[in-house]
């Protein structure tokens, strides 16, 4: 708790114990740029989703930053899950080869920024068992001081995705909706109810918030061990939202795409972004760059961005009449959270609020709840619009008290 007290002297605000979370969160004010996906796979790489197969050799890497200027000791833990994010009956021998507690050895100070920070980074150890996890980070071995917690997948891939891959248009709704069809063929597993024993999740742009889960298929061919997933309800659909809002913030100095302004002050920066409409109102377009709800962290000086890369408190605005219920600012950015974090106030004619963020290239878009307005009123509702979905095929062995994941699937449906 050493930590607390250091932090209890700089800063107004209390600390209570927090109530663990089975979710993506962010529990301490002062972490900032929380990221966890495949080390190494690609350029951008911080964009893909976190998971893994159990089979191969990538590894998970998890990076965030502390806004202080000393580095204090972290570890992480994995907690097991069902496919309902339920946490699992599994003993920690039976998930894992190690003991489940790592410390996290690797950091580094920032250089020359306003604002200092601390980098952490850990290669995450594999699971040896499919499914869920749920990463927790804690400070000093208190494993009641979580500071972090982050979901990731662990896939073994025992089924063939068979069909094409599109969207269906079955009525008027369709123009504004997606929906994927898809085949599994699970040959050379030994099913014995398919129907009770397998289910399936489909993410849109990695958000849980939206997942349709406990999906069971249409129609079941034993004979050719096929299960068909061919939806023809508005229930099995996806609102297709927009293509997602971005802004540059590469440079601090250079004003980038979609910043309107910055201030250099002696002890912080401050960027504003030119101001939003509600795009719901104008006809569907493509953008040149949709990072589809993500963000890099990169900057044009060509400096060390995981080091070097400086914060600014970043100011949003909307601008729109008042509607009823609240209005946020969402994306990997807010951990696709909508709390008191990042809700925005309203101010003349405009939803205004900001967000403390490291130089990078940011994607995000506003959500709006409301008992009369839909989740993307500001955005709008397009088939057109260029989405990532994630097929997640979970499977619940009789002799096993949980669920393991023998299909996973991460497509752009064109």
């Amino acid at each position: 708790m050493i930590r607390v007290l250091l932090f209890l002297l700089i800063a107004s605000q209390s600390f209570a114990q927090v109530k663990l979370a089975l979710e993506d969160k962010v529990y301490d004010p002062f972490i900032k740029t929380v990221q966890l996906y495949p080390r190494g796979l690609k350029s951008n790489a911080q964009l893909l989703s976190p998971a893994v197969s159990a089979r191969g050799r990538e590894q998970l890497i998890l990076e965030f930053d502390e806004l202080y200027n000393d580095a204090f000791t972290y570890q992480v833990k994995y907690i097991r899950c069902d496919a309902n994010w339920q946490k699992s009956l599994l003993s920690e021998l039976e998930f894992l080869d190690t003991y489940n507690e790592f410390t996290i050895n690797t950091y580094e100070y920032s250089f020359n920024t306003k604002t200092p920070y601390v980098h952490y980074s850990i290669l995450l150890p594999k699971p040896k068992l499919s499914g869920n996890y749920v990463l927790v980070v804690y400070a000093d071995g208190d494993e009641e001081d979580i500071i972090i917690t982050k979901r990731f997948l662990v896939y073994d891939n025992r089924v063939i995705f068979t069909d094409q891959f599109g969207f269906t248009g079955l009525n008027n709704a369709s123009r504004f909706n997606q929906q994927l069809q898809f085949e599994i063929n699970y040959k050379g597993l030994n099913l014995q109810s398919p129907q009770d024993q397998i289910s399936v999740t489909i993410l849109q742009n990695q958000r849980w918030d939206i997942a349709h889960t406990n999906l069971k298929p249409t129609f079941i061919r034993e004979g050719d061990y096929q299960l068909e997933y061919r939806y023809f309800t508005e229930e099995t659909m996806f609102p297709g939202g927009n293509e997602f809002r971005f802004f540059d913030m590469r440079s601090i100095k250079y004003f980038g795409e979609n910043v309107k302004t910055v201030h250099i002050e002696k002890e912080q920066n401050f960027t504003w972004i030119e101001e939003d409409k509600r795009k719901s109102e104008f006809a569907y377009s493509t953008v040149l760059m949709d990072l589809d709800g993500g963000y890099v962290i990169d900057n044009v000086e060509g400096f060390n961005p995981l080091i070097e890369n400086d914060y600014s408190k970043v100011e949003f605005t909307l601008i729109s009449p008042k509607v009823k219920g609240n209005v946020y600012i969402t994306g990997a950015l807010t951990q696709w959270a909508r709390t008191k974090d990042n809700v925005l106030s309203y101010n003349q004619g405009a939803y205004k609020g900001s967000l403390i963020l490291k130089q990078g290239w940011y994607s995000y878009q506003y959500l709006v709840e409301s008992a009369t307005l839909p989740l993307n009123y500001f955005e709008g509702n397009w088939s057109a619009t260029k989405n990532q979905y994630q097929i997640i095929v979970y499977y619940r062995p009789y002799d096993l008290a949980t669920d393991l994941i023998i299909g996973y699937l991460d497509i752009t449906p064109q």
